[in-house]
């Protein structure tokens, strides 16, 4: 097994860390996985979708323009949404 470093701005790594603990990984575990199923993924050459490219643009104009939620903000509305 090899260990590789990876740096992270201090709020990804606490996104990451939630991310994690919200399914029960390490942190290690958890982005060792993710980078795994992309390196995966890549390697049996499944070239994203016209749609795909498409949504993955809007996005990143969302993030750009200040439309996103933080973690707490989507869990909690999911909570009262779902609260049985």
């Amino acid at each position: 097994m090899e260990t590789i470093a990876i740096p992270f701005e201090t709020d990804a790594a606490d996104r990451l860390k939630r991310a994690a603990a919200e399914i029960g990984m390490s942190v290690e575990a958890f982005v060792a996985s993710a980078a795994e199923q992309i390196a995966a993924e890549q390697e049996a050459g499944a070239p994203l979708s016209d749609d795909q490219i498409a949504s993955i643009r809007r996005g990143l104009e969302d993030v750009a323009a200040g439309r996103v939620y933080d973690h707490d903000e989507v869990f909690a509305e999911l909570k009262a949404r779902y609260r049985r």
